[in-house]
This record gives structure tokens, C-alpha cells and sequence, in this order.
């Protein structure tokens, strides 16, 4: 993965209609090989094994927000402490540490409740939009 300018992200995410000023840019390390083995890792599955791994307790946090490549992907994380991890890219084999520009975190209980809301689906970037009003701090509400 490359690395973008903080420019290049921010001028990404507000050409896809985010406030770049309300986002974090933090970096994603590996997590210790005991801990991935108990992770839930479906290939290509970001979204709903950050789900499950925050269910579990294997993160604190269900990360929602981008992986600064060019283009930016929107991708979804764990995190544990102060530390993020992407039990999904690490567990595909040759993992290296990158940028994930963060859009908003869930604690499980928020995240359970958001998911309910979305017909059962872990918050998404399309489930931000339908309740934009309630994340004007990231997103341009017009």
C-alpha cells in the first residue's frame, strides 16, 4: 500500500462528501500471531469481522473509515487500547503497517444498536449517509 499525502486523503474524502477537519489519520500495526488465530478473518470481509471481533472482545472498538491508498478504500478496523489492527489484511498473509483515515468509532453497544437499525448489516459507509444528521461532524451535511 502506498502512502498518500494528508493532502491527497483529504482532498479524497471531500470529493467523496466527508469533512476532512473531523477525521483522524492513525497508523494500523499487526497484532501479535495468538491473538489473530482467534479472530474472526474472512478474506474480504472487513466490515463484518470487525463486527465479530469487537462481539467477541478481541477489540474495544469497531473502526469505521478509509485506508489511505490511492483511491482511499473504505474499510473497517478493530481497535484495543490505543492500538488498531485489521485482522482481515493481516490474516491474507504479508501484512505491513498503513494509514486508515478514521470516520467514527463504535463501542460494541453503539455499534449493536446501529446494526439493528441497518437491517442487521455492521455500520457501513452507506449507513452514515441515511443518518448523515447524526455524523455532521464527519460528513458535509448540505
Amino acid at each position: 500500500m502506498s502512502n498518500l499525502s494528508i493532502e491527497s486523503i483529504q482532498q479524497q474524502l471531500s470529493d467523496l462528501g466527508f469533512r476532512p477537519e473531523g477525521i483522524r489519520i492513525v497508523t494500523v500495526s499487526a497484532m501479535t500471531p495468538e491473538l489473530l488465530e482467534t479472530c474472526t478473518t474472512q478474506e474480504n470481509e472487513c466490515f463484518y469481522n470487525s463486527y465479530m471481533n469487537v462481539i467477541y472482545r478481541k477489540g474495544e472498538r469497531y473502526v469505521l473509515g478509509f485506508r489511505c491508498e490511492d483511491p482511499i478504500v473504505d474499510h473497517a478496523i478493530i481497535r484495543s487500547g490505543d492500538q488498531y489492527y485489521d485482522p482481515t489484511l493481516q490474516a491474507n498473509g504479508d501484512f505491513t503497517s498503513y494509514q486508515f483515515a478514521i470516520l467514527t468509532e463504535f463501542t460494541v453497544f453503539d455499534m449493536m444498536h446501529h446494526a439493528k437499525a441497518n437491517k442487521d448489516f455492521p455500520p457501513d459507509l452507506d449507513y452514515l449517509f441515511t443518518k448523515a444528521s447524526k455524523f455532521k461532524n464527519v460528513i458535509a451535511v448540505k
